[in-house]
């Protein structure tokens, strides 16, 4: 869209106001971007790069040096969701926004909070380590155990075949033929 279009039609044909309307155009294109971007920084789940630090700003946050934008907006989500008073049906409310797999076990005798969840990523897991730590009683033990999926790969084939030509020769005895028999 450009700027010379919102002019009366008598001011676009002058070489003057072409000029000026070329010079304002980069100025008028990018507030034109950033208001068709600011419902993103509405939703936490969708904070844009000025959005993440905005939040990381108001939170008290610092970003790592190779922390990807959806890192930095799970953090955000983290600590936003973190609120008083740490209550056990409080924490369970809690790790069901982090996560849909978990499970709490609470040994009163032994002191003992054990949480096993699944997250997408590292930076998730010691984001909610951090928070938990600050969540949970200072006479609680915590007890944290994280499943993060990850994309095994299979081998090259190569590999594989070199595998079997070792087993099919470790089944050779020595001095004989391919038969067993000496």
């Amino acid at each position: 869209m450009e700027l010379k279009e919102y002019w009366p039609r008598y001011l676009q044909d002058l070489i003057e106001f072409d000029q000026i309307a070329g010079a304002e155009q980069p100025e008028f294109t990018k507030a034109v971007q950033d208001v068709q971007g600011a419902p993103d920084d509405f939703f936490l789940v969708s904070l844009s790069e000025y959005g993440c630090g905005r939040w990381e700003a108001i939170l008290g946050l610092v970003a790592a040096p190779g922390d990807t934008l959806e890192a930095r907006r799970e953090r955000i989500l983290i600590a936003y969701l973190d609120q008083l008073p740490y209550t056990y049906r409080a924490l369970l409310k809690y790790l069901s926004t982090v996560s849909d797999d978990f499970q709490v076990v609470l040994n009163n005798d032994a002191y003992e909070l054990f949480i096993r969840i699944r997250l997408s990523g590292l930076t998730q897991r010691d984001a909610l380590a951090a928070t938990l730590g600050q969540m949970i009683p200072a006479n609680l033990v915590l007890l944290l155990q994280t499943a993060i999926p990850q994309v095994v790969q299979s081998p090259p084939t190569v590999v594989g075949a070199a595998m079997v030509n070792m087993v099919r020769h470790e089944h050779i005895p020595q001095g004989g033929n391919q038969n067993g028999t000496i």
